[in-house]
């Protein structure tokens, strides 16, 4: 699905929380189970500047709502308990110190564009 969402207000997050292990290319090498609402209204700008509110489920709305979180400064991490956040401090930290591999180009905070 190819779309534009151009200044996107969440409208509604609806029906029973469904689990899916999410991943970000933020967090290089994370993936943990994140629980998010089945359906969602979204209301936003087309490419064409025309308002439009438009309903999505499952893997769509999913995708939506973890796109919708960077814009709201919220990675999926945010999602988790306190106790799995706790397991993941140490990849994190190291993660946000630079010592990863990706097999994609990473530039930390502090870091001029490259």
């Amino acid at each position: 699905m190819k779309r534009a969402f151009i200044n996107p207000v969440m409208v509604s997050e609806t029906g029973e929380e469904w689990g899916f292990e999410e991943g970000c290319l933020s967090i290089p090498g994370v993936r943990e189970m994140v629980y998010r609402p089945a359906n969602i209204v979204l209301r936003y700008e087309d490419e064409n500047r025309v308002v439009r509110e438009e309903a999505f489920s499952g893997m769509t709305a999913r995708v939506i709502q973890h796109e919708y979180d960077h814009l709201e400064g919220i990675l999926f991490t945010d999602h988790l308990s306190g106790f799995k956040k706790q397991l993941l401090k140490g990849k994190l930290t190291r993660i946000s110190k630079g010592d990863v591999k990706a097999d994609y180009r990473l530039r930390f905070a502090g870091q001029g564009r490259r």
